[in-house]
């Protein structure tokens, strides 16, 4: 018999849309938590974005692989009688994870000020993108937003002469979703310890600097008279063009790049002065990002890679998304799966990545189509609720 994940038995209700808050529950439902996602009629709109099975509309990839482990119920909150449902369904709750805008969930009865006078040790976690309150607070705020304003963008340049760019996936949305699932788990803890619930605020833009912070903002880190610059990992560039494609190489202590000097032909430059300890090769960067391109671009990927393995380097293939899952390495650890959804057909999804020795992290259920344990919810917390005309 499988055991139940560390989370079992507690209840997570979900008040949210796109990835942020929908992530952190998909999370705690891995872990075992029963997780209810209350969406507007509409649904959310993640449901229409990314690819999609033929014929099925509202299970697109984006909603399938941020919302499995959770039963949806479709509410309209301005109606009283529905919001009466969403508030009964929140008291019974152990945690509720919501990311409106600040403001939305005073004005629909759903903050935590509400919900923890009708159940006084709530965990109530609220996500924002530029804090509560303040002159970013009303702001309509996308990951992207968050990456301009914390650095992301800048640091993606590379150089000091190259165009900044935003990162290619909303890492601000997904590391916000990990903050506020950690956070909630420890105020679990708390609550063992206490008898006591607490309201959590998780801001975007406050995850987003503690991300960017220890490698890349070391020139904004020490204040004052008599600090030695040092350059930023940010700098660095680690994928290269080769002959028929591109490869990445790394570096970090002196013994890796010596080993990369070997085998790109260049032991000289193991003994330049410029490039003597980490801090230097940072402060060089630009230098000798050029000097390793001009080596690795005169042969194929395939002649550098076992050379790079033999010399214990630091080394990686470029994989596009079709080579990720043939790669050798995420096969044999298992990192993928392919499940049988009854609506969106086979598809594939990465495995809990926490994985748990006695209470292992499961799939339990697909992600819902809109509403489609509406009944069942309703139920379960004995609320009746007329159909909608």
């Amino acid at each position: 018999m499988m055991k139940a994940g560390p989370l079992a038995g507690i209840r997570v209700l979900e008040l949210g849309t796109n990835l942020s808050a929908p992530l952190a529950t998909m999370t705690l439902g891995d872990q075992g938590a029963s997780v209810i996602k209350i969406e507007t009629p509409a649904g959310d709109q993640l449901r229409y974005s990314g690819a999609r099975r033929e014929g099925v509309r509202g299970l697109n990839t984006m909603f399938l692989n941020a919302n499995r482990n959770k039963r949806s119920i479709a509410l309209d909150l301005k109606r009283p009688e529905e919001l009466a449902a969403a508030q009964g369904i929140a008291a019974q709750c152990d945690v509720v994870v919501q990311n409106y805008r600040p403001g939305v969930a005073e004005r629909l009865g759903l903050d935590y000020a509400t919900l923890r006078a009708l159940r006084p040790d709530i965990i109530y976690v609220s996500i924002d993108g530029l804090g509560r309150d303040g002159p970013g607070a009303k702001r309509k705020v996308y990951d992207i937003v968050v990456q301009g304003i914390a650095g992301f963008a800048a640091a993606q340049a590379g150089g000091a002469d190259g165009e900044p760019t935003t990162m290619k996936t909303t890492v601000i949305d997904k590391t916000t979703a990990l903050v506020a699932a950690q956070a909630a788990t420890a105020a679990l803890l708390v609550r063992e310890r206490t008898g006591e619930g607490q309201h959590i605020t998780v801001s975007m833009l406050d995850v987003a600097l503690s991300f960017l912070w220890p490698e890349i903002m070391g020139s904004t880190t020490l204040i004052g008279e008599g600090v030695v610059p040092g350059g930023s990992l940010a700098a660095v560039r680690y994928c290269h063009r080769t002959a028929n494609g591109h490869i990445l190489v790394g570096y970090v202590s002196n013994d890796e790049f010596a080993a990369l000097c070997r085998v790109i032909g260049r032991a000289d430059l193991i003994d330049d002065p410029r490039f003597a300890d980490i801090g230097q090769r940072f402060a060089a960067a630009d230098a000798l990002n050029e000097l390793i391109a001009a080596a690795l671009v005169t042969r194929p990927t395939e002649y550098w890679l076992p050379l790079l393995e033999a010399a214990d380097g630091i080394y990686a293939p470029v994989n596009s998304p079709e080579q990720v899952i043939a790669d050798p390495l995420v096969r044999h650890a298992g990192s993928l799966t392919v499940h049988e959804h009854p609506l969106a057909g086979t598809y594939r999804q990465p495995v809990h990545p926490a994985r748990f020795g006695g209470t292992p992290a499961t799939l339990r259920r697909h992600a819902p189509a809109l509403n489609e344990h509406r009944a069942e919810v309703l139920a379960e917390f004995g609320i009746t609720l007329e159909e909608r005309p």
